[in-house]
């Protein structure tokens, strides 16, 4: 039976990243993951996040795919689909304290080369747009960390906050599909699992909500800015030391 406090963290972790999921169009997984992760484990944090982020997705999806660059996600997408089963594999094999290392280092290394200022200032080629979607895709099915990779080439780039949160939605959206197939097929989605998220998702939703109204109102300067402050404290705040 888990504890009063256990229950109000994974609660509160739940809140959270709904609202950054919401402003920025990522995060959701960098947040949630290294606390679930402590609370219970990594395969029940993972299979957690994508049912709690699962209706959100499919809204935000449908809301982005107009005025997202598709050209610039296809290879992403391919290369992401194609890694997310070994990812996925990697979970059931590999130790809970490894696991739990990656989550830390791929958020904290994320965050580091963002907050440095490192700008990706080239045309992608179809073969580097494969390379980090295959990156995402193996972080996503490992700790549903899609997020860093494409953060990096993305968010560290040129292009306006509102392109990026766009095409963020629409890669996470043709994602999903695949995350999902694959969890279920390694049995991830177990009752208790089911129930836990079937609590937490009215939660994750309204504060998805809150944080998509947040992004029409806030200055876009604080884009960036909020999105590397709250994943580098879940990622610290959780380390497994």
């Amino acid at each position: 039976m888990l504890s009063d406090s256990t229950l109000i963290a994974v609660a509160a972790a739940a809140a959270l990243a709904g609202f950054v999921r919401g402003y920025t169009g990522f995060g959701a997984a960098m947040v949630f993951v290294p606390v679930a992760s402590v609370l219970y484990s990594p395969a029940v944090a993972v299979a957690l996040i994508f049912l709690m982020d699962l209706p959100s997705t499919v809204l935000l999806f449908a809301a982005a795919v107009r005025k997202c660059d598709l050209r610039g996600i296809v290879f992403l997408a391919i290369g992401a689909c194609v890694a997310i089963p070994v990812g996925v594999w990697g979970l059931t094999v590999l130790p809970v304290g490894i696991i739990r290392w990656v989550i830390a280092a791929a958020i904290l290394g994320a965050v580091a080369a963002l907050a440095t200022g490192w700008r990706y200032r080239r045309v992608p080629t179809k073969a580097q747009s494969l390379a980090v979607g295959a990156a995402s895709g193996l972080l996503g099915g490992l700790a549903s960390l899609f997020g860093p990779p494409v953060v990096l080439f993305w968010l560290g780039g040129q292009e306006p906050a509102p392109r990026v949160r766009a095409n963020l939605m629409v890669y996470f959206g043709i994602t999903t599909i695949v995350s999902g197939l694959s969890l279920w097929a390694g049995g991830f989605f177990e009752p208790r699992v089911l129930l836990q998220a079937l609590v937490l998702a009215p939660l994750y939703g309204a504060t998805t909500w809150l944080g998509s109204r947040a992004f029409r109102v806030l200055p876009e300067r604080l884009f960036r800015p909020f999105a590397l402050a709250i994943c580098a404290g879940a990622a610290l705040a959780t380390l497994p030391l």
